[in-house]
């Protein structure tokens, strides 16, 4: 396929799901994190839960970051060594939520 707006237009699509995603993610973790707060001694496996929730949505917020960016490289004809670093920060992110996702 040679229009690029095709892609351009499904790129937006999925950034913007995963913006909102990114966004509810965040919202459900702060209001967990304010009731662990809350209580006088919270459990040791929920504090295990919310932290591995909150790498986990910093690991969805370089994946979408670095993927942002790359494409954004790519259209601008960025030096390779660039591409490298972005394709492996992209993947490193995505790796993170994959395996932090499957842990229980």
């Amino acid at each position: 396929m040679r229009d690029f707006r095709l892609w351009w237009a499904l790129f937006v699509f999925f950034a913007v799901l995963c913006v909102l995603a990114l966004q509810r993610g965040y919202r459900r973790w702060r209001r967990a994190l304010a009731l662990v707060a809350g209580v006088r001694r919270p459990n040791r496996v929920e504090l295990v839960r919310l932290r591995r929730e909150g790498w986990r949505l910093a690991s969805m917020a370089l994946s979408l970051v670095a993927m942002t960016a790359l494409v954004f490289a790519v259209l601008l004809e960025a030096p390779p060594a660039l591409l490298v670093l972005l394709r492996v920060g992209a993947v490193a992110g995505v790796l993170g939520v994959v395996g932090l996702s499957l842990r229980r």
